[in-house]
């Protein structure tokens, strides 16, 4: 098996993981490969690992040799503390299952410490090896974490792959996504997806993908990781990220009669009924409603507003105005009107 010395992996890191940020201006461009990925806003966590940041609470790592390897068992070692804790209180059979899978890449981590290289015992190659030449090697990650658009709560989504179209090279891939949050009953509720769930995936062309989705007002949290390692290569690549937001969607409403809004027409004495309906969307459930008629305070707590009109043998019109203020349990309001035309008329 080939493996490559500290700057041949640098190299071939630059070529082959993909799309985590901007490349550098044409006029900043250098040789050395450390030094671009410093610019490109990478820094030294500890010799053979470096990080950059991607945004709020989204970091990617990149290791070398057994430092990376390293490193990346310490990070699984905290992500599997969390999940057993989390498992004390809320012993759900998809959190086992992810201390099962935890534990596998564990293992398969820890079984490759024993005869990885460190950086600079790294076998030079006799052969230069690059990649792009007679063949293309890509791997990456891409994870996410956010708060429902839709309904109130959180997600988490994440995928990561390793492509190769030159063995023997081969790569390892894993993908984590976890959700919590607490619903309006106060209840917890949690939902954990690995990727592979039980065992290990490798080969030359392979990936792996979780997603998680929770419903909940409040104590929200997502959190997602997805790692590629490559042991022929000796590289390890991850991207984690975590977020503590769920706020309601915001809250929007619509009004409308039983008349479709064509004038209501009442001859003599007759009496006919208007109903209204408030429809809410988005906000986050349940909502409450205050009616007015007119400028005046005529009914709360009811989706619908119902008012009868009787004629009195006149020849004259009205309209009857109507506004809702809709109010959601996240102390959103939203008010709409809407209005009636009614037609009275005398009998012939």
């Amino acid at each position: 098996m080939k493996r490559l010395t500290p700057l041949a992996a640098l190299l071939s890191c630059l070529a082959l993981f993909a799309g985590s940020g901007p490349g550098l201006a044409e006029d900043n461009a250098t040789s050395d490969p450390f030094e671009r990925m410093i610019q490109e806003g990478w820094r030294v966590v500890t010799p053979g690992v470096l990080q950059r940041d991607l945004g709020p609470g989204k970091v990617e790592t990149f290791g070398l040799g057994a430092e990376g390897l390293r490193f990346k068992l310490q990070e699984m070692r905290k992500q599997l503390a969390f999940l057993r804790s989390e498992a004390r209180t809320n012993p759900t059979p998809e959190l086992r299952e992810g201390i099962r899978s935890y534990r596998v890449q564990i293992a398969q981590v820890k079984k490759a410490l024993e005869t990885a290289p460190e950086i600079d015992q790294m076998e030079a190659v006799g052969e230069k090896v690059t990649a792009g030449i007679d063949c293309t090697i890509k791997y990456g990650a891409h994870v996410d974490a956010y708060a429902l658009t839709t309904s109130q709560g959180v997600g988490a989504k994440t995928d990561s792959y390793f492509n190769n179209n030159c063995p023997p090279q081969a790569g390892e891939v894993y993908a984590h996504a976890y959700g919590k949050a607490t619903g309006a009953d106060n209840v917890v509720r949690q939902f954990t997806s690995t990727d592979p769930a039980t065992g290990i995936r490798s080969g030359t062309n392979v990936s792996a993908t979780a997603t998680v989705t929770v419903n909940g007002v409040s104590a929200c949290y997502s959190y997602s990781y997805a790692t590629m390692t490559s042991y022929d290569l000796g590289v390890t690549y991850s991207q984690s990220v975590e977020n503590t937001t769920c706020p309601a969607p915001p809250l929007n409403a619509t009004v409308t009669d039983n008349y479709a809004g064509a004038t209501l027409q009442i001859y003599g004495y007759d009496c006919y009924s208007v109903t209204w309906t408030a429809t809410p969307s988005g906000g986050a459930s349940p909502f409450s409603y205050a009616w007015k008629l007119n400028g005046v305070t005529v009914g709360t707590n009811s989706s619908t507003y119902t008012k009868q009109f009787c004629g009195q043998d006149t020849e004259t019109t009205y309209t009857a105005s109507v506004s809702v203020t809709v109010t959601d349990s996240a102390a959103q309001t939203k008010t709409v009107s809407g209005s009636q035309a009614i037609a009275y008329h005398s009998t012939l």
